[in-house]
C-alpha cells in the first residue's frame, strides 16, 4: 500500500470516528487501537522515506541513535510506537524538520549527523513533556478521566506521562494534543542544541514556502528597516493602532508646508 493510500485511509477513518463520535449512543465506539495503528504505520514509511533520503541503513541509523535496528525497523513497520523525544533525535540524525513526521510530503536531503546523548535526552525531554501535557490538559478544562475517555488510554497510564515516568508514543501524543486543543509543536524543545538545529530547519522550511517576491524581499538587507518597521506594528496594541490610523489620517489633511514643518520637528527629536 502506497503512502497516498494509506493517508487517505486514516483521513476516511478519522472521518468516520468524527460521524460515530457524533452518532447515537447505541452506535459502534470509536476504534482507538486501529486508529493509533494506522498512525504508527504513516509515521513509519516517513522515518523510512527520511532515513533513505539520507542515504543511511537502518543499521548505521540505528547505531547513531544508541538503538537496536530490530527498534528502527519495528518503527519504520509501524509496529512498535517512538515517542517525540526520540522522533527529536530521529529528524536531528537524518538533519529534517520533525513536522516531517506528521505532515504527507517525502523529501531528499543530506545533511551531516552527530552522534547524540540518547538515553538522557529521552528521560529529560519524556519529562518536560509530560508537564506540557498536563499543562495543557488543566488549560482545556480536562481531568485525566475526560482526557483518558477521549483518547482511549487509561487514566493510570495517562499520569504515568505526566510524570515523565514513560515516554508518550507519538500516535497517542497527536490524539492528545488534539484533544487538549495543542499543536504538536506545543511539545517541541527548541532551547538545547538539538531543538535549536530543529528549530532553524523548521524556520527555513516556512521560508522555503513563501512566493519568490516575497523570499527576495526578506532577503535583501536593503529592506532591514522596512522589517523592523512591521516588527514594531505587530507589536502594537488595537487601541495603539486605531491612535496611529487617526494620526496618519490627519496628517493627510495638512498642506506641503505643514507638513515640512512636522518632519523637520520630529528629525529635531530624534537628533536631540
Amino acid at each position: 500500500m502506497s503512502f497516498s493510500d494509506i493517508s487517505g485511509n486514516l483521513a476516511d477513518r478519522l472521518k468516520k470516528n468524527r460521524e460515530k463520535q457524533s452518532a447515537p449512543p447505541e452506535d459502534k465506539p470509536v476504534d482507538f487501537k486501529e486508529l493509533y495503528a494506522l498512525r504508527a504505520r504513516i509515521h513509519g514509511l516517513l522515518i523510512r522515506d527520511a532515513r533513505l533520503a539520507r542515504g543511511r541503513s537502518v543499521e548505521e541509523c540505528a547505531a547513531s541513535l544508541g538503538l537496536a535496528p530490530e527498534t528502527l525497523e519495528s518503527w519504520e513497520l509501524g509496529m512498535e510506537y517512538p515517542s517525540l523525544p526520540e522522533m527529536e533525535l530521529l529528524a536531528y540524525e537524518l538533519g529534517v524538520p520533525v513536522s516531517h513526521f506528521w505532515s504527507n510530503q517525502t523529501l531528499t536531503g543530506d545533511n551531516t549527523p552527530a552522534q547524540l546523548p540518547q538515553d538522557e535526552y529521552v528521560i529529560l525531554r519524556s519529562r518536560l513533556i509530560g508537564a506540557l501535557l498536563r499543562q495543557a490538559r488543566q488549560n482545556a478544562g480536562l481531568s485525566l478521566e475526560a482526557l483518558s475517555e477521549q483518547c482511549g488510554i487509561p487514566a493510570q497510564k495517562l499520569n504515568a506521562y505526566e510524570l515523565g515516568q514513560e515516554p508518550i508514543p507519538l500516535p497517542e501524543l497527536t490524539t492528545l494534543a488534539s484533544a487538549c486543543k495543542v499543536s504538536l509543536n506545543h511539545f517541541t524543545d527548541g532551547h538545547n542544541r538539538i531543538g535549536h538545529r530543529l528549530e532553524l530547519q523548521e524556520s527555513f522550511q516556512r521560508f522555503q514556502a513563501l512566493d519568490e517576491p516575497t523570499r527576495a524581499f526578506l532577503s535583501n538587507p536593503s529592506n532591514q528597516s522596512f522589517l523592523h518597521l512591521a516588527m514594531w506594528f505587530s507589536q502594537l496594541s488595537v487601541s495603539d493602532l486605531r491612535g496611529l490610523a487617526e494620526s496618519i489620517l490627519n496628517l493627510s489633511r495638512l498642506d506641503g508646508e505643514q507638513m515640512r514643518r512636522i518632519a523637520e520637528g520630529i528629525l529635531n527629536d530624534i537628533t536631540l
